[in-house]
């Protein structure tokens, strides 16, 4: 234990720090009745047994192990001191005091002072003492001649950090001189918040969501379109080598978090939707929408944070690059770092509204192509966020906007000058309450915003085409508990329909934009004949498809149909990229039949214009000729990659290699070269790279590779496949690690 030295004299007392880096570890002392500190026993593996964090790879190091524990909750020491311990003659204070501060505030309760009681209490007792106050206790336990375990419970609000120890021993010796005898332990000590204390903002009650939503290593974050979603596997890895190293050092280094403001939840979300991102204090990831990612790695590359972290927490430089889902993973990873409940959340066509007016304006020319200069708010096909775990008192004392709140990196608009989001409390968005702190309004509109198209005629003039009130926010997801199944948490957010009053509010706003701007007006009523855009969903890459626009005539009149179908690709984002296909086509429709108008996209076609996530926009005008009523239909639509198959052995055993088999098909017609597979499993430190050859159309890509897992339980082995021609595959395999069997004595 490496300690500082000073001697401090008076006539009163002496002060002797111990100094164990010296080769006499006895300290020297000239009064023979003094007591002094030996060592200090952390009893890590007792400790975090009890604390639930026996998984962080930081108490498990050999060298400098270090014990980390949740506030609240009672946690013991075992002090060994050079002679034995005497009840009422030597005394025991315990000094603790947040790290990185350098100059101590009390006020701030970044140090704290705690005298240890020497009177044997129950600790059920203290616990309960505790929780029902916000101070610190400590109390002797047990004493063995020379060897004292003593009791700590940190205060339920204690803050969130790394912790110093300093252990002062006082003993009166020869003419009644009082001697103290400093000892300050070398490794922190990490207090996190704790989900299992009722008095905690963060507890939640229900065990399984525990399990889930701080224990778990892995999830599933969805991603594709509202017609096509697809999970993407996901290593959380909080419990990792340097992730809770770089969670503290995002909390006390990077942009400006008050010391005292770690002990709130509420404050600590805030902060940490900040500094994910790197747009404001050069923090963790490094956002990218342009298609480029020549100076970086993908956002589909990662299959995990820890990489990421790591990669910071080395550097102290912003990772190259990552889009929402990423943001969204890395959050739900420092959350559960620091003990706060965390879930990652996809929302299918979400709003991104610019004004704050809660709809979403689309303007498109008369071949139904999107104006950009005119279109400031946009929708994405999907949008992912983190949901924190918390009370808000701050919102309401009755709780009733405590639970899930909103914290979002992903860097889209300014809060309060910073680009964050959150927290926001979902019960509040679901109730409308928009003016509640945080950034309510945005929220809202992510997912319950109505979208409007225009028609842009000439300078002046727009034409209502269409409206969705129920189409933005669309199949909120997020992993089941304990499974690998989507959980639709649509109903959180919002009511399921749109009642009639509903829309009836809505067309009565959008006859007042009429009568507000007179360039505007509304789109003539037209029953006699009915369109539908049909798309066929379920497209592997490499295959073509088709676009549908069926028209049925209802009337008895024979109606001309001119219309313009339309397939751009376009980032996830909403921000088209290049036209791929487009084309006119005419038709006359007999009284009540119907008929149709399709589109066909080849590989060919689209192969050179695909950028991130295959998406698409569909977009289709069609006018009545005879009416000059107008139709106008959009959709996004993505070609979905393979999945990669993951095999393993049949038992594995903690500690033991397993063999694990990844494969699957090139569903492409030409050969996949500068291809690699990475692996993300248990006992990996960092991701495995495992480079295959070139791979022919039709064929199997496949890769073998060994894992040894570290902990029993349940595990994921997580595989990525990168080749220039074909990327961001993956597959997932969940595992159950059964613990070293006991050896059995027959006799």
């Amino acid at each position: 234990w490496a300690l500082g030295v000073r001697l401090a004299f008076d006539h009163e007392s002496t002060a002797i720090d111990v100094n164990d880096d010296s080769r006499d570890r006895t300290p020297y002392i000239t009064d023979p009745t003094a007591q002094a500190v030996q060592r200090i026993d952390f009893l890590i593996e007792e400790n975090t047994l009890k604390h639930r964090t026996e998984k962080y790879e930081v108490t498990r190091n050999i060298r400098n192990a270090r014990l980390v524990v949740r506030r609240g909750s009672p946690f013991r020491l075992r002090i060994t001191f050079y002679k034995n311990f005497r009840r009422g003659e030597h005394v025991i204070n315990l000094t603790f005091r947040v790290k990185d501060v350098r100059k101590v505030n009390y006020a701030e309760r970044s140090e704290i002072v705690l005298p240890v009681n020497d009177d044997t209490i129950n600790s059920s007792f203290l616990n309960t003492l505790s929780s029902m106050q916000d101070s610190w206790i400590s109390n002797i336990v047990d004493i063995e001649r020379n060897i004292v375990d003593v009791e700590v419970i940190s205060a339920a609000n204690a803050i969130v950090a790394e912790w110093s120890l300093q252990i002062d021993v006082k003993s009166r010796g020869r003419n009644n001189n009082l001697t103290v005898v400093k000892y300050v332990a070398k490794e922190p000590i990490y207090i996190l918040f704790n989900a299992w204390s009722r008095v905690d903002p963060c507890y939640m009650h229900n065990r399984d969501e525990r399990n889930e939503y701080v224990l778990n290593e892995s999830g599933l974050i969805w991603r594709g379109t509202a017609n096509l979603m697809r999970p993407t596997p996901w290593n959380y890895g909080q419990f990792q080598t340097d992730v809770l190293e770089c969670t503290m050092y995002l909390l006390s280094k990077v942009g400006r978090l008050n010391v005292t403001e770690r002990s709130d939840p509420i404050k600590v979300c805030r902060h940490l939707s900040q500094v994910v991102n790197d747009s404001d204090d050069d923090g963790v990831v490094v956002g990218n929408w342009t298609g480029n990612f020549s100076r970086g790695k993908p956002p589909s590359y990662w299959s995990g944070s820890v990489l990421i972290l790591q990669q910071y927490y080395a550097t102290k430089k912003p990772v190259k690059f990552g889009q929402c889902w990423v943001y969204s993973g890395v959050l739900t990873t420092v959350c559960r770092s620091l003990g706060i409940p965390a879930r990652a959340i996809t929302n299918y066509y979400s709003a991104h509204d610019t004004h704050g007016s809660l709809t979403v304006d689309r303007i498109f020319d008369e071949d139904g192509s999107p104006i950009n200069e005119e279109n400031t708010d946009s929708i994405w096909n999907f949008h992912s966020w983190t949901e924190a775990w918390m009370t808000r008192p701050d919102l309401s004392l009755t709780g009733v906007y405590d639970g899930w709140q909103v914290i979002d990196s992903t860097p889209q608009e300014a809060s309060e000058g910073l680009y964050r989001v959150g927290p926001t409390s979902v019960e509040a968005v679901r109730r409308g309450d928009v003016l509640k702190s945080y950034d309510g309004k945005f929220v809202f509109a992510e997912v319950n915003a109505d979208e409007v198209f225009w028609l842009k005629k000439d300078e002046d003039n727009f034409k209502l085409i269409g409206s969705k009130t129920a189409a933005i926010g669309q199949n909120i997801s997020t992993k089941s508990v304990g499974g690998t199944k989507r959980m639709d948490i649509t109903s959180s957010y919002k009511e399921h329909e749109e009642t009639q009053m509903e829309r009836q509010v809505m067309l009565k706003a959008l006859r007042l934009c009429k009568d507000m701007f007179a360039r505007l007006y509304l789109n003539t009523t037209f029953d006699d004949v009915k369109f539908e855009l049909i798309l066929l969903d379920d497209i592997l890459i490499g295959q073509p498809f088709t676009v549908r626009l069926k028209i049925s005539n209802k009337s008895g009149k024979v109606y001309t149909i001119h219309s313009v179908i339309g397939v751009r690709s376009t980032l996830y984002t909403g921000v088209t990229h290049r036209v791929i296909k487009k084309e006119r086509l005419q038709i006359k429709v007999a009284p009540n039949t119907a008929d149709e108008l399709s589109l066909t996209v080849t590989y060919a076609d689209y192969s050179k214009y695909l950028i991130d996530q295959n998406s698409f926009i569909i977009s289709v005008i069609a006018t009545v000729v005879e009416t000059d009523y107008q139709f106008f239909a959009n959709d996004d639509f993505r070609v979905r990659m393979p999945d990669i198959t993951v095999e393993v052995d049949d038992d594995i055993i903690e500690g033991r290699l397993f063999r694990c088999y990844a494969y699957f098909v090139n569903p492409l017609p030409k050969t996949l070269t500068g291809a690699y597979f990475t692996v993300e499993g248990p006992g990996l430190g960092k991701p495995l790279r495992i480079k295959v050859a070139d791979v022919r159309p039709k064929m199997e890509a496949h890769v073998s590779f060994s894992l040894t897992a570290k902990q029993s339980g349940e595990k994921t082995v997580i595989v990525k496949f990168m080749s220039n021609e074909l990327h961001d595959v993956d597959g997932f395999r969940r595992i159950r690690v059964s613990p070293v069997p006991r050896e059995t004595n027959l006799w």
